[in-house]
């Protein structure tokens, strides 16, 4: 199954969606490794202050038995932290009531370290600061669980209360962003939306260039300068088709003028002959003019009224090769918008096509009903291949003479006028075949 195509306006959400992720992802990692370093940071600055302290205080009393030096060991048992003045040779100088160092003495340089949770301690994150004074020498190292540092408290808080909310801060600026997007895409759909109506039927038609921003003016211009270049090439080509069938008709009605003349068998048969040449003329430019097909929506044809011109055109070949011919009409003009031309074309197509398969003395039936215009025969009806087939099999014939041009010609002048061209067998035997007009722009009765 074909995967159906994105439109402008899904691809440029689907990529800003997926730059929306990476950048709240981006940020969340950003503001961790950030926030992380900074953590960090601020434990080893807690913890060298309160050793500085230690050491300050330890030079002035070994015991740290004045006040603000009790206040200090208070201020580390009130955030359950711990402190040790180890010696160089390893003993316990003064402590929190360790019985042994945090850590063994690592000589006289400062060091951060981390002790992991064990027999009901937490974590902790400790530092070691050396100390020589005087007689003393040795590190002071101070600990506190990793939780009571103040950041701590400060990046729960941060996260808890701030940064949460850069995520839907970026999903409503998304949101915000899809909105001004389908604002600014919505010349390019009004467009896209007028281009899809044109078509041969309205082929004069240009997409509107009012009010269109100037990157998608000069698009929409250079539309309408095709469809000029495209008009007039259609324009061409019908015309073209009309001299072709002046040039090619002039010469054959001149053989067949002088072919009357003669009262010789087969003098009748070479003008039946270069009648069949004539017709296959006739649909070979029909076939040609078909594709150049347009009218504007105030061109209105009556279908009563060309049911009638036809049925007159081809009266008097229908009574001459025997068969009869009746119409059959409403009360009341039915009329579509369309190319009236055009539309008697197809319905000769569709007598004619229907005058070569009837039974001598068949009847050839046209009915004008509201929806279009139906032709019946009492023929052998049409092949189970041609009805199943759908229009891939409507340029072949079922004949020896003919180019099977016929019923293509109908069902492309159909397809132009909004309607359709629809086959079928009678029960009774026989085949009609009906033009419909699906959306007719004009349907009054009078």
């Amino acid at each position: 199954m074909k995967r159906p195509r994105l439109t402008l306006l899904q691809r440029l959400i689907l990529a800003m969606s997926i730059v929306a992720f990476v950048a709240i992802c981006a940020s969340a990692m950003f503001l961790y490794f950030r926030f992380k370093a900074s953590n960090e940071a601020f434990r080893e600055e807690t913890l060298s202050t309160f050793a500085e302290n230690l050491r300050h205080e330890l030079a002035m009393d070994p015991q740290l038995s004045s006040p603000y030096a009790q206040a200090l060991k208070a201020r580390i048992h009130q955030l359950r932290g711990q402190y040790a003045v180890v010696s160089k040779s390893g003993g316990i100088i003064v402590s929190s009531g360790l019985q042994e160092p945090l850590i063994p003495y690592a000589g006289d340089h400062t060091k951060y370290f981390q002790l992991p949770a064990h027999e009901g301690q937490k974590t902790l994150f400790g530092v070691s600061l050396p100390i020589a004074q005087g007689d003393l020498a040795g590190v002071i190292q101070v600990a506190f669980p990793k939780e009571h540092v103040l950041f701590d408290s400060v990046l729960e808080e941060f996260v808890t209360d701030i940064a949460w909310i850069w995520i839907p801060f970026v999903l409503i600026l998304l949101a915000t962003n899809i909105v001004v997007l389908g604002l600014a895409l919505r010349p390019l759909r009004v467009a896209a939306q007028e281009a899809a109506h044109i078509g041969p039927s309205s082929i004069a038609t240009r997409l509107t260039e009012s009010g269109m921003p100037n990157d998608v003016l000069a698009l929409i211009r250079s539309v309408n300068a095709a469809l000029d270049r495209l008009q007039s090439g259609f324009l061409s080509l019908e015309q073209f088709s009309g001299q072709l069938a002046h040039e090619l008709r002039t010469p054959l009605a001149i053989a067949k003028a002088r072919l009357s003349l003669s009262q010789d068998h087969i003098a009748r048969v070479v003008e039946k002959d270069f009648e069949d040449v004539e017709r296959v003329i006739t649909q070979l430019v029909d076939q040609v003019r078909v594709r150049t097909l347009h009218y504007e929506a105030t061109d209105v044809v009556d279908l009563g009224a060309v049911a009638a011109d036809v049925a007159r055109y081809l009266a008097p070949t229908v009574v001459e090769t025997g068969r009869n011919i009746e119409l059959k009409t409403e009360t009341s003009p039915v009329l579509v918008s369309g190319a009236r031309d055009f539309i008697f074309r197809a319905l000769r197509n569709l007598v004619e096509n229907a005058l070569h398969h009837s039974p001598e003395n068949g009847v050839i039936t046209i009915i004008v009903f509201s929806g279009g215009i139906k032709v019946m025969d009492q023929g052998p009806g049409f092949p189970q291949r041609r009805l199943n087939g759908g229009s891939e099999l409507l340029g072949e014939t079922d004949r020896k003479d003919g180019l099977g041009l016929g019923l293509a010609i109908v069902a492309e002048t159909m397809a132009a006028h909004n309607g359709r061209l629809l086959l079928a067998n009678l029960p009774t035997g026989g085949a009609v075949a009906t033009m419909a007009f699906d959306r007719p722009i004009l349907v009054s009765r009078i």
